[in-house]
């Protein structure tokens, strides 16, 4: 989910915007791969979905999403660094970030026309996941947020170290308990091991 998307909006021309908004659409739905499919799109969101017939080890897990942060990071460098352009539009871009909410539980397959919807109850939680304080409560603006029942499969405690506890209540679903990965510190270290030198 690309937090910021209604403010950028509201605040941009529309047709710089919506190239920025495609290309960093374009460049996530690239870096999409196994084990991951894409149910469909939400406004501003990717929803997807990992079979448990297709996973991975969790650790090859937890980098395909912290990779999907860089990604997201580096094309909006790129577009930082080569526009000329002063529009609200371009100008404000850098307020774009990244979020991403993963559960874990069952679900359906329901077939309509040539696409394939997900149903179910655990279905519901991870866009509810999306309305959140985690910003408010934890100052963490670029993160990963994990259900409990998420972070137990995936023994997510194993692999992050620096999870930041947090729940949230949600009218028929009840307490659910999660944990907040911070991602910027990904992309920092990222960008510290890769310098650019030009000669004199």
């Amino acid at each position: 989910d690309i937090s910021g998307y209604t403010e950028y909006l509201t605040r941009s021309e529309l047709d710089h915007a919506h190239e920025i908004l495609q290309s960093l659409f374009d460049a996530q739905i690239a870096a999409v791969k196994h084990p991951f499919i894409i149910s469909g799109f939400r406004g501003d969101a990717i929803f997807m979905y990992a079979p448990e017939t297709n996973f991975v080890q969790a650790q090859s897990f937890i980098e395909a999403l912290e990779n999907f942060y860089i990604v997201f990071q580096d094309t909006l460098q790129q577009m930082q660094y080569n526009t000329t352009c002063t529009c609200r539009a371009c100008k404000n871009m850098g307020m774009l970030d990244l979020k991403m909410c993963i559960h874990y539980g069952e679900y359906l397959l329901q077939k309509l026309a040539d696409h394939e919807e997900l149903l179910g109850a655990d279905v519901i939680v991870p866009h509810r996941m999306l309305k959140n304080q985690v910003i408010e409560k934890t100052q963490v603006k670029s993160y990963a947020l994990f259900s409990n029942t998420a972070s137990q499969a995936l023994s997510l405690s194993e692999y992050c170290s620096d999870l930041k506890p947090h729940s949230e209540t949600y009218e028929h679903i009840g307490e659910v308990p999660m944990f907040v990965h911070d991602l910027r510190p990904i992309w920092e270290e990222k960008k510290a091991k890769h310098h650019i030198f030009v000669s004199a």
